[in-house]
């Protein structure tokens, strides 16, 4: 996940100290996606014209390195439908930034992902070619039946194992290289949990779990700034007509599973606090306690350059983009609106955020996430007929591949 540098090094002490150094920053190249995914509702809002140019991501990979910040997670929307996504992989690792992709494996349009003449996995290529080492692609279920209704598209759940296998063999053995399967936790799946992790073991993968978010009623959208990115989908909530002492039993040998597989050395990317956490919010619907530290160790960045402390509030501050940002970021202004906000925020349950903070909160999420980062893979990653064949589920039935793309 971290590049170690010296640089970068100084910069994580020093977070780990003060926790007001921005050592991860998210942004948001495109909110265009080929998915509808029945949690999230960015796509509604995505818009090319609003999009970055080459040379003003160039302008803005140079600014967050003059920052500080060491992580930075490019996704959307969904990453590949910008033209430009590897002129942004370019732009940031020349700076010296640790670069990850946040993308759902899917290539848009056609089955092909044809942008500008680039095929899809050759664009994939191409960014680990000019050095992209990490990759997150979604994946919520081991039933493509499932993930396709899931992502409401038929064929998803091939085209992402399709792409996850060619990474996973591309990668492996390389130095540094985490690719990461991010799963979106829910009614739908809790119980195929553990069997993820040995999947993501299996292809190469680490694997990340996130709570699911979900508006209360179908009218919450007109005044909930967050409905940008959650949905109404009762069907995917864990309190859905089930009595609590059942739900909780569900939820706690679920996260009894992935606890002690990453005891085992597992590869699972979660900190033990979050995996604690989140089990405490899937069965109470109480985010955790101890604040966060947006806008201090994190931050995120909208495809047209907006600046917010996170994806939950208003965009109320200096444009990234401005020339005057960075004096900003450093002003007692900034730092007054900053806290307001926190202070303000119901809170989440978003790993690069909660993550993050329990990261530089705690010595254990700290030696967990760092033992994880420079531990070895084991064995050969499957390719992708061996994964089909190994972990479809489909009843007792293997869905039949989707055509190459």
């Amino acid at each position: 996940m971290i590049r170690f540098t010296a640089r970068n090094y100084a910069r994580i002490a020093q977070a780990a100290v003060t926790r007001r150094v921005p050592v991860y920053a998210h942004w948001g190249i495109t909110h265009r996606c080929n998915l509808t995914c029945k949690m999230c509702g960015i796509w509604r809002y995505g818009d090319r014209k609003e999009e970055l140019t080459p040379a003003e991501i160039r302008v803005m990979a140079a600014k967050m390195a003059r920052l500080g910040v060491v992580q930075v997670s490019i996704g959307g929307g969904e990453p590949f439908a910008s033209p430009h996504l590897e002129d942004a992989v370019e732009a940031f690792i020349g700076e010296g930034i640790n670069l990850r992709v946040l993308t759902n494996g899917v290539p848009v349009g056609n089955g092909r992902n044809v942008v500008e003449g680039r095929p899809y996995l050759q664009r994939v290529d191409r960014c680990i070619e000019l050095g992209l080492k990490n990759f997150s692609i979604s994946l919520d279920s081991l039933d493509p039946q499932r993930f396709d209704d899931i992502c409401e598209v038929e064929g998803a759940w091939h085209q992402a194992v399709r792409t996850m296998t060619h990474i996973g063999q591309r990668l492996y053995d390389v130095s540094g290289a985490m690719p990461t399967i991010n799963c979106v936790v829910s009614n739908l799946n809790l119980e195929e949990l553990p069997d993820m992790v040995h999947f993501a073991r299996d292809i190469g993968f680490a694997v990340s779990f996130l709570p699911v978010e979900l508006l209360n009623d179908p009218k919450e959208g007109v005044r909930n700034w967050e409905a940008r990115f959650i949905r109404y989908r009762p069907e995917m909530g864990l309190h859905n007509g089930d009595e609590a002492g059942q739900v909780g039993d569900r939820i706690d040998r679920a996260y009894d599973a992935i606890l002690d597989m990453k005891a085992r050395g597992l590869p699972v990317l979660n900190s033990s606090p979050y995996l604690e956490a989140s089990r405490m919010y899937l069965k109470t619907g109480r985010f955790p306690a101890e604040g966060c530290d947006a806008g201090r160790l994190y931050f995120s960045v909208a495809p047209n350059g907006q600046f917010t402390i996170c994806h939950r509030t208003v965009h109320q501050h200096l444009d990234f983009m401005d020339p005057g940002f960075e004096d900003y970021f450093h002003s007692a202004e900034y730092e007054h609106k900053r806290m307001l906000e926190a202070a303000s925020c119901e809170g989440c349950m978003r790993a690069c955020w909660i993550d993050t903070s329990s990261m530089f909160r705690t010595m254990q999420g700290f030696f967990e996430t760092a033992k994880l980062t420079l531990s070895r893979r084991q064995g050969r990653p499957l390719t992708y007929h061996e994964a089909v064949e190994k972990w479809a589920r489909v009843g007792a039935a293997v869905a039949r591949p989707a055509a190459a793309g």
